[in-house]
């Protein structure tokens, strides 16, 4: 209990730097100077959909407990209706006291701001020995501030130790508390939104264009009148 209650104070002191977290070649939300000539309602149309990766620790707790370490990858649509997040995940967990470890890998999805999230994992656990179990199973959790909350039960296979070995000891039901540190960040418009920044984008390479055609004629015209004033 120290030892998640050490983790669960860490992370909360850190999480206000993830929220602030962005990389300096991140795109911009929409706003007045980004779309000039749009209005507050064509923003609620507008999608933004941000992905980014990085790494995961935490700490499970069950009839064993045991360390966890990874990375996981997410993609996220930044909507005033109706947003959601994807998640996917790689990790390993290690029980120090009875030397097993096992490698997992799973999704989950969350939809709204305030919701839970659900997923799904497939596992595989070993002693190092003759000893190893696969395993898979749902779970529900709750994320916020990049503390992810999560509860979940594996359906684990027999396990196929000979002799006087003891059985790998793997947890079935069990809860962890997992940080989230982003590393990379990247953002995209909806195709509807990127269509129409390309058409203004083209109108002003134009209308720049017509100018500077414009002004040479201009320049011409001019030089042939002081050329016949001249004369």
């Amino acid at each position: 209990m120290k030892v998640l209650l050490f983790v669960c104070l860490f992370c909360s002191a850190v999480a206000n730097g993830q929220v602030a977290y962005v990389s300096p070649t991140e795109s911009v939300i929409p706003n007045s100077e980004t779309f000039p000539n749009s209005t507050s309602t064509d923003f609620q149309g507008r999608k933004l959909f941000k992905k980014n990766t990085g790494m995961i620790i935490g700490l499970q707790r069950g009839k064993y407990n045991s360390i966890e370490l990874g990375g996981e990858a997410h993609w996220r649509k930044i909507s005033l209706l109706k947003p959601h997040i994807i998640g996917a995940t790689a990790n390993l967990e290690y029980n120090f006291e009875n030397n097993v470890i096992g490698y997992k890998a799973g999704m989950w999805m969350k939809r709204g701001r305030i919701n839970l999230t659900y997923g799904a994992n497939v596992s595989y656990f070993t002693n190092f020995k003759e000893g190893n179990r696969f395993g898979f199973g749902p779970s529900i959790g709750f994320r916020l501030l990049g503390l992810h909350l999560i509860n979940g039960y594996n359906f684990l296979t027999k396990d196929k130790t000979e002799g006087d070995d003891v059985p790998i000891e793997v947890n079935s039901l069990y809860m962890s508390l997992r940080y989230y540190f982003p590393v990379t960040n990247s953002f995209t418009w909806d195709r509807k939104t990127m269509k129409k920044k390309r058409e203004r984008q083209k109108a002003r390479a134009e209308r720049k264009k017509e100018r500077e055609k414009n002004k040479d004629d201009g320049k011409s015209f001019w030089n042939k009148f002081k050329f016949g004033k001249k004369d």
